[in-house]
């Protein structure tokens, strides 16, 4: 039978629901930084586009929970080679290093290792800017220390529950501080608010630990659908109790903005993607195999690669200019919703095309890459300026 390439090329015993789950959130994420980017602000009110606002915030909130899903996989299968320092820990190693690399080459102010080197302490800060790969990053990491310390998996996805409980807690009192008071330049945008940072590990890091705590449940179980349907049912209750009963619970002590920074806030928020999680893998077989299915495989299979490329498209980087710079905020509805649509078929098809070259000819795949990172690499040292 002829392959079909455009299926993702799948192991046996990968689930599909979260490879669906990562997919829709990177292209929600589209659909945010686009809306974002190019709709003129006059058209940013009423009640259509406060619900878009308010579910472009579940976005980044379940690329990082899924993200912690993912390593609770990959941590499950290869613990022992972890442990043992084997081959998988070094790959897996080289990928967030590739990750870091990626996220802070987003942050180059300039093409010059002489210019970044004589940046001001507030130019720093910004180039050391904590967004969402920085924050899967250092989380992963400090994850991975926890696997390597603590061998009893049962308890260790305690642990990692615990944690995401202590940073949803702990989180306002750190934003009541300023960190640039008493951190240097390239750690306190780690835990610095906005608009030091989008993304600080305070709270974000939760949702990475709240993400592999869900997993190591919902994994460990004997009967995954019955967990599945208590995560979508108490998961729609607090998701829908929390945001009603907002207005009572606005006191936590701390830095004082429920939007943001309540415990109560943040559950709301982990709320909706545990509901997300058990709804997909409950009716999972029926989109499994389906066209829609394999579109949204693909995508989470590929969400790095989707997230660094439409962010190149809709922002720009040192490189080249984006939709923020050539457009600018004066789209309509109608025009921003095109443009969205449009940017999701580019980036599908851009990511297909990257599958199938990754795929059947990997090192080739691997070369390309590592040419291309050496020559930009030598043109960030020899650059004067």
């Amino acid at each position: 039978m002829e392959e079909n390439t455009l299926v993702p090329i799948l192991k046996k015993d990968r689930y599909v629901f979260i490879d669906v789950l990562r997919g829709l959130s990177v292209l929600w994420m589209i659909e945010t930084h686009v809306m974002d980017a190019v709709m003129h602000p006059d058209f940013k009110h009423g009640l259509i586009y406060y619900l878009f606002d308010l579910s472009n915030g579940f976005v980044s909130v379940a690329f990082l929970f899924f993200a912690g899903s993912g390593f609770w996989i990959a941590a499950t299968r290869k613990a022992e080679a972890y442990r043992h320092f084997e081959k998988p820990l070094w790959t897996y190693l080289k990928r967030l290093g590739l990750i870091l690399i990626l996220a802070y080459w987003l942050h180059l102010p300039f093409l010059s290792v002489r210019s970044i080197s004589n940046l001001p302490f507030n130019a720093l800060l910004q180039f050391f800017e904590c967004d969402i790969l920085q924050a899967i990053v250092y989380s992963s990491l400090f994850a991975l220390i926890l696997l390597l310390l603590i061998k009893n998996l049962n308890a260790l996805k305690y642990i990692y529950g615990l944690i995401a409980i202590f940073v949803f807690l702990y989180s306002p009192f750190i934003w009541n501080t300023d960190p640039t008071q008493y951190l240097p330049a390239f750690l306190a945008p780690l835990v610095a608010k906005y608009p030091i940072s989008k993304f600080p590990l305070l709270p974000w890091s939760g949702y990475f630990f709240a993400g592999i705590f869900t997993a190591g449940v919902f994994f460990q179980s004997e009967n995954k659908m019955k967990v599945a349907k208590i995560y979508l049912t108490f998961g729609t209750i607090f998701f829908f109790l929390l945001y009603f009963t907002k207005t009572y619970t606005d006191f936590y002590p701390g830095y004082q903005d429920w939007w943001h920074i309540s415990p109560f806030y943040l559950l709301f928020r982990t709320s909706f993607v545990v509901a997300a999680f058990g709804l997909l893998f409950i009716f999972e077989k029926y989109y499994k195999n389906k066209k829609v299915g394999e579109i949204l495989t693909l995508a989470g299979q590929e969400s790095l690669f989707i997230y660094i490329f439409h962010l190149l498209i809709v922002y720009g980087s040192i490189i080249n200019h984006g939709f923020n710079f050539y457009i600018g905020q004066h789209l309509g509805p109608f025009e921003t919703a095109l443009l969205i649509l449009g940017l999701w078929f580019v980036s599908y098809s851009v990511t297909l095309m990257w599958h199938i070259i990754k795929t059947k000819e990997q090192k080739a795949a691997h070369l390309a890459m590592t040419s291309i990172f050496v020559l930009f690499l030598i043109i960030l040292i020899v650059r004067p300026f």
